[in-house]
């Protein structure tokens, strides 16, 4: 049985490309949300919602004092080597229009029922117009249960002015 040759290049290049997908792992995505595999992977995700006074404690972290808005895209990030990216876009006080008497913000990862945050970042300038972007290296828990992350305002850790998750 004879099989034409270029039939023969194109099953040669098939398998060629499926070796190459199927040892690099990613079975053809992006390879950021592996949870758990390789140091550089992101192991939580999330959207950043704002606080409003009435907001319940988190680990007995309170909500500051007024209501906050914050525009789409702000968005938290940790990686399982510690690295952690914190996108904070249009974080304002809706009756001023800007971020009023916060000038920095730093960020706690809380877990499970533990009342201490397992880490903070350093703090970082907060725009008047309510930008900022974190990007610190954290100690990473062996395990942590339903992981948060809330921003604090002003270096001030037993507050905070939003928090990972989404508001309606």
């Amino acid at each position: 049985m004879h099989i034409p040759r270029k039939v023969v290049l194109l099953l040669a290049a098939a398998a060629a490309l499926v070796f190459a997908v199927a040892a690099s792992g990613h079975g053809g995505d992006d390879g950021k949300h592996h949870e758990g595999k390789g140091k550089g992977n992101t192991i939580f995700s999330s959207s950043l919602a704002p606080s409003v006074p009435d907001d319940v404690a988190i680990h007995g972290i309170v909500p500051g004092g007024v209501p906050w808005v914050i525009s789409r895209g702000s968005r938290v990030e940790l990686k399982a080597d510690g690295e952690l990216e914190l996108r904070i876009r249009g974080l304002i006080i809706p009756g001023r229009g800007d971020a009023g008497p916060v000038t920095t913000v730093s960020a706690s990862l809380l877990c499970g029922a533990d009342t201490a945050p397992a880490a903070t970042t350093g703090s970082v300038p907060l725009s008047s117009s309510g930008d900022a972007r974190i990007e610190d290296q954290i100690t990473v828990p062996a395990t942590c249960l339903a992981p948060s992350v809330l921003v604090n305002p002003n270096g001030n850790a037993k507050a905070y002015i939003a928090v990972s998750g989404w508001k309606s």
